[in-house]
């Protein structure tokens, strides 16, 4: 039988390793954001978190690797932002197209999740657990609603971050405007079906503010 004078050492343990994990993290993401991913080394994250460099490596193998947590959590606020401000919208049309807007604009404007996007190397299947779950809802959606026209809904699962990626490529490259942006929205939405003149009238509409991250009360 384990007594509870044994156990707690064990528990001690692991919470430490937490809090070292969650400082490396947080201090890893305050200068990436500060100095960009490029400009920030091992050292320097460890140097600022105070831990030892063979510290970093019993929870990370890589800088890399690191950022790659840091990321999700960045997407994952943005898209409670979005989601928040799409229940808002009663047309899923509208909703989706709302959101895509925003998400092409604040993507590529985050340097974090910029990086998960273009350069983690992670498989597009992968970059669902970012970005792609609440965009195929809105699908989903805007096709139960009869807004969409949808076919083949694991066609549309493959194609919308392939996309999304190559629209966001070009807007870091220079090759896109913000116009380029909406009017990327307006033959997103006509593949899903929607009527030219509708789908310019959408992906053109004055973009209502995102809201704060809802997590954050």
């Amino acid at each position: 039988m384990t007594t509870t004078a044994q156990t707690l050492p064990e528990g001690r343990v692991a919470r430490r390793r937490a809090e070292v994990r969650e400082r490396l993290l947080r201090v890893a993401e305050e200068l990436m954001v500060e100095r960009g991913v490029d400009g920030v080394t091992i050292e320097d994250i460890t140097e600022a978190a105070d831990i030892a460099r063979r510290s970093f490596y019993h929870h990370f193998e890589s800088k890399h690797e690191i950022l790659i947590p840091i990321a999700r959590g960045r997407s994952g606020a943005l898209n409670r932002r979005l989601d928040y401000l799409v229940a808002a919208i009663d047309d899923p049309a509208e909703g989706m197209a709302t959101a895509i807007r925003h998400g092409l604009r604040e993507i590529p404007s985050d340097p974090l999740c910029r990086w998960f996007v273009l350069h983690s190397g992670l498989p597009v299947e992968r970059l669902h657990e970012g970005f792609g779950d609440s965009a195929l809802r809105d699908v989903v959606r805007a096709t139960e609603a009869g807004r969409f026209h949808v076919e083949n809904k694991e066609v549309i699962r493959q194609l919308m971050p392939a996309a999304f990626i190559a629209i966001i490529t070009a807007r870091v490259e220079g090759r896109f405007d913000e116009s380029d942006l909406d009017d990327a929205v307006e033959h997103v939405l006509r593949m899903f079906g929607v009527e030219r003149a509708e789908a310019k009238r959408i992906a053109h509409l004055p973009l209502p503010p995102l809201p704060a991250d809802p997590a954050d009360g």
